[in-house]
């Protein structure tokens, strides 16, 4: 198994393993069933990583009949906030598009994507890492110290 950074190359994989993500908590019935959204992802990868807005890493792994496969994947969208105490960079994380295909599950890939993103975290000096988690995944962030934190709101404006 090799955890590395992904390329412009990579971005078909991470878009088809988000578009799993989605079907996987129900919010698309098959990967390819929102053409839009598939192509507003691709243009927000792109986009990002020529910006370095965000970052992705993968995890690839042999195949049976040679060569790598893209196994699961996770990526960290930096945000520049003004500084505060305790960030005087103001530079934030938000981790999202954790993802693992569900053969490889349960074989500490997770947790290898989890722990390079957060080595790279503690590198740039970021001030906070947060994200949404599923209930299976949980467990790989409260480990690392992830904790819940009920003192956000969340608006989602009425769109026209």
């Amino acid at each position: 198994m090799i955890i590395r950074q992904a390329r412009t190359a990579d971005i078909p994989a991470l878009v088809a393993l988000r578009m799993q993500l989605f079907c996987e908590v129900g919010e698309l019935a098959t990967p390819q069933a929102d053409p839009a959204l598939w192509q507003a992802t691709v243009d927000y990868f792109t986009r990002a990583m020529s910006e370095e807005g965000a970052l992705s890493w993968l995890a690839e792994a042999d195949k049976q009949e040679g060569g790598k496969q893209i196994v699961a994947a996770g990526t960290l969208a930096l945000f520049v906030r003004p500084p505060y105490p305790g960030n005087l960079a103001g530079v934030e994380g938000y981790l999202l598009n954790m993802y693992t295909r569900p053969q490889w599950r349960l074989q500490g890939i997770a947790t290898a994507l989890l722990d390079t993103i957060a080595a790279f975290a503690i590198a740039r000096q970021l001030g906070k890492v947060w994200l949404h988690a599923s209930e299976q995944g949980r467990p790989i962030y409260e480990r690392i110290g992830f904790v819940a934190n009920p003192a956000q709101l969340e608006w989602l404006p009425a769109v026209e």
